[in-house]
């Protein structure tokens, strides 16, 4: 997957169960302000950072490396649909989906938030997975609302931790796409908008549960270490496979 070279690269909050999950390990809950706008960062895709199936390197200053199981849109013509109905054809017509796991550094991710700044750094760190094959948008099947239906698997070293299906997000890339052009902004061939992580679709999900300060449920999993295997599986995009190298 080298050969993706986005303009801009958008990343979307649009599952609801993944951020309820991750909300609930500080004791709080989805604000209303998330149900009334998509949340997205502006992420720096580095050339030397953008992987495919295979090894992914990850710097062993990171303590609390990540994986996050998304899908990928791909634009390839300039659009600007206001609607629901145009953005739903706009992708039929002008778009590709591929599978995304966008590596995070959580240790590096809760410094950024806690100066009130977007998360890219932590992001620029860690780097992009993408693969193993950009599928027109075409030939999958949507919905009455614009939502195209994708199986979800994710397995870590060879047990199925998430089982799921694009169709249960809540801000759907046709919802985003009118969003944006709402806003005054459209998108570009090469552009790539990034689903949000699917719920389960990371370790971060399953953190120990902390109230005033004290731990009181434990992780259920540790962060990625050296030769950990992530396989992720869309219907009809295939499985991106990725081996972790801490170096």
């Amino acid at each position: 997957m080298k050969n993706l070279n986005p303009r801009t690269f958008y990343d979307f909050l649009g599952f609801e169960k993944h951020l309820r999950q991750i909300r609930e390990k500080r004791g709080t809950t989805v604000p209303e302000t998330w149900y009334k706008r998509p949340a997205y960062y502006l992420g720096n895709v580095s050339p030397d950072k953008i992987f495919g199936p295979g090894e992914v390197i990850i710097p062993s200053f990171v303590k609390k490396p990540d994986y996050e199981f998304e899908i990928a849109l791909i634009v390839e013509q300039e659009g600007r649909p206001k609607t629901i109905e145009e953005a739903t054809q706009f992708i039929q017509q002008h778009c590709s989906f591929t599978i995304f796991n966008d590596w995070s550094a959580r240790d590096f991710q809760a410094l950024d938030m806690g100066m009130g700044l977007s998360v890219s750094h932590s992001k620029s760190i860690m780097g992009n997975s993408f693969g193993p094959t950009v599928v027109p948008a075409s030939q999958f099947k949507f919905d009455a609302n614009g939502v195209p239906d994708i199986a979800m698997q994710l397995k870590f070293n060879g047990e199925v931790r998430c089982t799921s299906n694009y169709n249960t997000v809540y801000w759907s890339f046709s919802k985003i796409l009118a969003f944006l052009a709402g806003e005054n902004i459209g998108v570009f061939p090469n552009d790539i908008l990034g689903s949000g992580t699917v719920g389960n679709g990371c370790i971060a999900e399953f953190t120990a549960k902390m109230v005033d300060g004290k731990e009181v449920e434990p992780a259920k999993y540790p962060w990625l270490k050296d030769g950990d295997v992530i396989e992720m599986t869309a219907e009809g995009i295939g499985t991106l496979k990725s081996t972790v190298r801490i170096i």
